[in-house]
């Protein structure tokens, strides 16, 4: 007898309220054939007939459910029949084959035969041999016949001769206005050779002077170091100031000392710093063996002070500073008139405005001074002067002064 498949299953799976029955024998689990069969007496098993779809109209449905006879049902619209003891056949219906043929009312139009007429073919247009065929000649260079390149050239040295013909009258309102009686500038020969070899081999001697002069603390004592000191001790006791610099003091061993041919005099210069970081400038000249501080020079002495000049006040007999053309004009010094001139004071301070008359030997001379200093290889716009000054035109400002003579060039007295 073969064992209950419920025995075979799971037993966590087994529900202790419904207990499935034990085989009986008369279970019959080993025929298959006897399933649809009775088995037990007098019970016989019925399967329920397919379902089929059942063609029905929807008035039919609403009517059956307000009849009462089924309720309202949200599905497919199933329901069961029987199978038809005959199976059902197609209905052939046969079509007459016959076929209505339409007949051609009105005749055909008659056919027209082509006709063909000749046509001469125009005369080909007639070549220029001397042009190249362009798709030989394409991407080569091409040679221009050689009368059109001299041409060209013509024209282009004609027009450059013309812009430097013209170029001169273009240039005229800012070409600089020649100086009268200016001799054209001559690079100058050193006559004094001797002197000028002589002190560039004093340079320990000028430092050694120059220390002795910044430790002095009274006038007396730099009388036998300056040049003129005896015609200057009058001077210097009213204009002369000690440096306050310590005795132990001495310039830089790299200090510069050049010699500067001044005309008339050459003379050399030691130029440095103080222990404050302020520069100076001592200037030297040599008399005969004995090498000479030149003071005035050194010290940029005037007989009157910028400020006063400033203000329209002081005595302008001699005025040293750094003289530089200006276009500061008014109604008292036109330019038409003068030419004017900036001053500066020699620590660089400030400065005054000076005007020279045109054509008079005090603007010949700066004039031509400048010119030197512009084209002798210094480029530069300024120079160290000395000049006698005269109170302007009435109606001048304070800071407007006439230049009466340049006394010389630089500060060192020739």
């Amino acid at each position: 007898m073969m064992p209950s498949p419920f025995r075979l299953m799971n037993p966590t799976l087994l529900d202790p309220n419904n207990h499935v029955p034990e085989v009986s024998p008369d279970d019959g689990w080993s025929d298959a054939e006897g399933c649809g069969s009775a088995t037990k007496a007098g019970s016989t098993t019925v399967l329920p007939p397919r379902r089929i779809v059942a063609d029905r109209s929807a008035a039919e449905t609403v009517a059956a459910v307000e009849s009462g006879n089924i309720g309202l049902r949200i599905g497919s619209n199933l329901v069961r029949g029987e199978f038809a003891e005959s199976p059902q056949r197609l209905e052939v219906q046969e079509i007459n084959g016959a076929v209505v043929r339409l007949e051609q009312t009105a005749p055909a139009p008659p056919k027209v035969l082509r006709q063909l007429t000749f046509h001469e073919r125009p005369p080909r247009e007639a070549v220029d041999k001397r042009s190249p065929d362009e798709s030989l000649q394409w991407g080569l260079a091409r040679r221009r016949p050689t009368h059109w390149i001299l041409g060209a050239g013509v024209a282009v040295a004609m027009i450059v001769v013309l812009a430097l013909m013209v170029l001169p009258a273009i240039n005229a309102p800012n070409a600089p206005r020649p100086v009268p009686d200016a001799a054209p500038f001559v690079e100058e020969k050193f006559e004094n050779i001797e002197a000028m070899n002589l002190l560039l081999v004093k340079q320990s001697e000028a430092i050694r002077i120059f220390r002795g002069y910044v430790a002095a603390t009274r006038a007396e004592e730099v009388v036998p170091m300056l040049r003129d000191g005896t015609t200057l001790q009058e001077t210097l006791q009213s204009n002369w100031q000690p440096l306050k610099i310590s005795k132990e003091w001495e310039p830089a061993s790299d200090s510069t000392w050049a010699v500067v041919d001044i005309p008339g005099q050459p003379c050399g210069l030691l130029q440095g710093t103080f222990p404050d970081q302020s520069k100076f400038s001592a200037f030297f000249t040599s008399d005969g063996a004995r090498l000479q501080l030149d003071w005035k020079a050194t010290a940029g002495f005037g007989t009157a002070t910028f400020m006063q000049l400033a203000n329209g006040q002081g005595d302008t007999r001699e005025i040293r500073g750094e003289i530089s053309c200006a276009d500061y004009y008014s109604g008292i010094f036109p330019e038409a008139d003068y030419q004017s001139y900036r001053l500066i004071s020699p620590d660089g301070e400030s400065y005054i405005w000076c005007y020279a008359r045109r054509g008079e030997p005090a603007d010949d001379s700066i004039a031509q001074l400048l010119q030197r200093a512009e084209t002798g290889g210094e480029l530069k716009s300024s120079s160290r002067i000395t000049l006698r000054l005269e109170s302007g035109p009435s109606g001048a400002l304070p800071n407007q002064w006439l230049i009466g003579e340049m006394l010389h060039i630089d500060w060192v007295t020739p």
